[in-house]
């Protein structure tokens, strides 16, 4: 009796020993190809236009997504605010109220959070729009104040951010 060379895949080995597997890309393919259809769409942001104020200069970006209309807050030289009201102080750039031990802007933790549950109230969905805010900051900001809203905004729900930018 007489034994031939197995493979590693349990197969008669070929004449020179390595093993003969026949790979079909076809498949892979086939789910690679939906793989990417579906990340890409799940990308795509709706065209919404933000009204610009005088006093707020956005940041310039050449991207060519739009932004989806979202509760807004805005950081200007001037002040913080959600929704076009007020909330904190910044002068030149910098915040002037103090803030707590955690990191987070007393004035605006509030106000997320008096809007999270007037939301929860009224039954509106939870969903990851929902959670989210539109970021207008002034181009002058120092990024200690973009910081500490982002750390806010985070302790209060709002936990995915998109910042807004002028297109050229």
């Amino acid at each position: 009796m007489s034994f031939g060379k197995r493979s590693v895949f349990g197969g008669q080995a070929s004449g020179g020993g390595t093993p003969m597997v026949a790979l079909n890309l076809t498949a892979l393919m086939d789910i690679l190809s939906n793989l990417l259809f579906f990340l890409l769409a799940a990308y795509a942001a709706q065209a919404t236009e933000v009204e610009n104020k005088s006093e707020l200069r956005l940041p310039s970006s050449t991207s060519q997504v739009r932004l989806q209309l979202q509760l807004t807050i805005s950081i200007t030289q001037s002040a913080i605010q959600v929704a076009d009201a007020p909330v904190a102080r910044v002068a030149q750039g910098r915040l002037v109220d103090p803030v707590d031990e955690e990191g987070k802007i007393p004035g605006l933790y509030a106000k997320l959070v008096s809007i999270k549950g007037n939301r929860a109230q009224a039954g509106q969905e939870q969903s990851s729009e929902a959670s989210g805010i539109l970021l207008l900051a002034d181009k002058d900001t120092d990024s200690d104040v973009v910081s500490k809203v982002l750390k806010t905004a985070g302790h209060a729900g709002f936990v995915n951010v998109r910042f807004g930018v002028i297109a050229q």
